[in-house]
C-alpha cells in the first residue's frame, strides 16, 4: 500500500490502470483515504489547540468529523468525477473512480506536516494544491480523457470535498461558535 501511495504521490501514471482492473485494491484506496484522514485530524487538532486551548472535547469531537468528512469528501469528489467525465466521454465506473481517486489521496499525507510553525499554512496549500493534481491525472488516466476535460471535474470535486464541505462540517461549526468553549 505505501508504495502505491508513493506512487501515487509523485504522480505516477501506471498505477492507475492496476487499480482499475483490480477491484480488491479498494482496501489500498480505502487505507490511503484513512491516512489523510488521520493526517487531516491531527493538524485540525493542532490548529484548534492553538485557537481554543480550554475545550479538550470540542477537539476531540472536531477530529472525529474531519476524519469523517474526508471520507465523505472523497466519495463526493468521486461522484462528480464520474459523473462529469462520464458526460465527457469518459470509460471508467463509478467503482473504478473510487479506486483511482482514493489512491490518489496520496499526497494528503503531508496535511501532517502543516503542523510546522511558520510555514504549516504555505505547506497546506502545497499539500491541498498536489491533491488536485494527483486526483486530476487519475482521473485523466482511469477515464481515458485528456487532461483539460479531466481538470474541470476535478476542480470542481476538489472545490467541494476540501473547501466547501469542511467549511461546513468542521471550520464553521467548530471555529466560529462560541458555545464550543
Amino acid at each position: 500500500m505505501i508504495d502505491n501511495l508513493i506512487k501515487a504521490a509523485i504522480l505516477n501514471k501506471q498505477i492507475y490502470p492496476e487499480f482499475r482492473n483490480r477491484p480488491e485494491l479498494v482496501i489500498q484506496s480505502l487505507g490511503t483515504v484513512a491516512i489523510t484522514g488521520f493526517s487531516s485530524a491531527i493538524y485540525l487538532h493542532y490548529k484548534g489547540t492553538v485557537i481554543n486551548p480550554e475545550s479538550d472535547f470540542a477537539r476531540l469531537q472536531m477530529m472525529t468529523v474531519a476524519f469523517s468528512t474526508i471520507f465523505v469528501g472523497m466519495m463526493l469528489w468521486s461522484f462528480i468525477n464520474n459523473t462529469l467525465c462520464g458526460l465527457m466521454g469518459g470509460d471508467a465506473e463509478f467503482r473504478d473512480t473510487i479506486r483511482s481517486t482514493g489512491i490518489a489521496y496520496g499526497p494528503g499525507v503531508g496535511l501532517i506536516l502543516a503542523t510546522i510553525p511558520i510555514v504549516g499554512d504555505y505547506i497546506l496549500l502545497i499539500t491541498l494544491a498536489w491533491l488536485l493534481i494527483a486526483v486530476t491525472v487519475g482521473v485523466k488516466t482511469t477515464h481515458n480523457i485528456s487532461l483539460l476535460k479531466a481538470f474541470f471535474p476535478s476542480m470542481m470535486g476538489w472545490f467541494m470535498a476540501w473547501i466547501l464541505l469542511p467549511w461546513l462540517m468542521i471550520i464553521g461549526p467548530y471555529f466560529t461558535n462560541s458555545m464550543v468553549d
